[in-house]
């Protein structure tokens, strides 16, 4: 790794890049330092450990079921007719998606802090599950926030939480309203873990969750190359917070041959129509108002990528140029949705939709049959099948 290396951030202070253009930071009250210097000592001293992270090795491999598949959509393929596309599937992980694995390493590393009590946000409910799993699994008493909002749409992933033996705590709003909720209790709790769920929040956070999903960029790396012979030439993940997304492409950050395509949802796209603002401990680009006193943002489907903000690495990436991001709308991810169950009998999450339109409707069908594109398809779909039975469940109707 080069000091150049785009993989070299954040500093010590939390940072992404350097002076006023700077992203990422530690913006928060006095009482919450100790606990995000502890945590991130903590953190330091664990990835140095061999017995930790053998640990985590393990359970990813025997209890995530990793490496998840690399799997050639060959009908998809063939009914695009351009280039040859690949999916990433974690959605066959434990739980259903790639949280899973953030999931584990940060409980893993709330055990070895020697913590007592979990709490986590979510947006979709897949990190709540998730860390309901993992906590059960480790016998820690663990409570979820979300928002009142999310909570109506997303039911499946909460029943789930609740038999892992989770508690829930509503309140009003959506994902961003979860997050302050966590952190405020997190602050005034010190036997309890935040565990976070993506690349957000004040540093450590996005550093730690970065680290945990950038198993998926490796596994892509090995597979990619056992199976095609070759790295992609493109990579495709939709950016809520962004973990998904870091995570396949963190390994191939300092490779600009290999295209990187991040697709938030349009109703939410900070990246493509916010500006640099500080809220929830990280000055990251942002939905808000001229003055930076309110956040803006409509709603998508995708309940997990239904965020005013986005990480700051991803912000990073986006000023220096490394990265392209994009956008995609509710009507393009259903119908993405209805290509890939009628082509390849998979049923998605919506978030990855987002990404999945990206290449169906913009990237593949241009380009030769030898280029390939990797889609990181993050997410399965049994938590969504309610909305997209409400959207579109008469386009799947058949009659004898």
């Amino acid at each position: 790794m080069t000091k150049n290396s785009l993989k070299t951030g954040p500093d010590e202070l939390g940072y992404y890049g350097a002076g006023t253009s700077a992203m990422g930071g530690m913006a928060v009250g006095e009482t919450l330092m100790p606990a995000l210097h502890e945590l991130n000592q903590g953190f330091e001293q664990a990835i140095k450990d061999k017995e930790f992270l053998d640990e985590f090795a393990y359970y990813c491999k025997h209890y995530i079921g990793r490496p998840s598949p690399l799997y050639f959509a060959e009908n998809l393929t063939k009914e695009l007719g351009g280039a040859r596309i690949l999916f990433k599937q974690e959605h066959l992980n434990h739980t259903g998606s790639h949280k899973i694995t953030n999931s584990l390493f940060q409980v893993l590393l709330a055990k070895r802090m020697g913590k007592k009590s979990l709490i986590c946000e979510s947006g979709a409910g897949q990190h709540y599950s998730a860390t309901a799993a993992v906590a059960a699994k480790f016998g820690m008493p663990l409570i979820g926030v979300m928002g009142e909002v999310d909570i109506a749409r997303v039911n499946q992933n909460i029943i789930k939480a609740k038999h892992y033996g989770a508690k829930l705590k509503a309140v009003s709003g959506t994902l961003k309203e979860a997050i302050t909720d966590a952190i405020k209790t997190w602050t005034t709790n010190p036997d309890f873990a935040y565990i976070c769920g993506s690349v957000v929040s004040a540093h450590p956070f996005p550093k730690i969750v970065a680290f945990a999903q950038s198993i998926i960029g490796r596994e892509i790396r090995e597979q990619s190359l056992e199976q095609e012979g070759k790295l992609p030439d493109m990579i495709v993940g939709c950016v809520g917070g962004g973990s998904n997304f870091a995570g396949a492409i963190y390994d191939f950050l300092d490779e600009p041959s290999i295209s990187k395509i991040g697709v938030e949802a349009s109703e939410t796209a900070a990246l493509s129509n916010g500006t640099p603002g500080i809220m929830q401990g990280m000055k990251t680009y942002m939905l808000q108002t001229d003055d930076g006193a309110k956040s803006l943002g409509g709603m998508s489907l995708g309940a997990g990528i239904t965020y005013f903000s986005v990480g700051p690495l991803h912000s990073y990436l986006k000023d220096q140029q490394a990265v392209t991001y994009s956008s995609a709308t509710d009507q393009e991810m259903l119908e993405a949705y209805k290509i890939i169950a009628r082509t390849e009998g998979i049923c998605s999450a919506l978030e990855p939709m987002a990404a999945a339109a990206e290449v169906i409707f913009r990237q593949a069908k241009d380009k030769p049959k030898d280029y390939t594109i990797c889609l990181s398809l993050c997410g399965r779909g049994e938590k969504d099948l309610d909305t997209i039975q409400e959207h579109i469940g008469k386009d799947f109707e058949r009659t004898i």
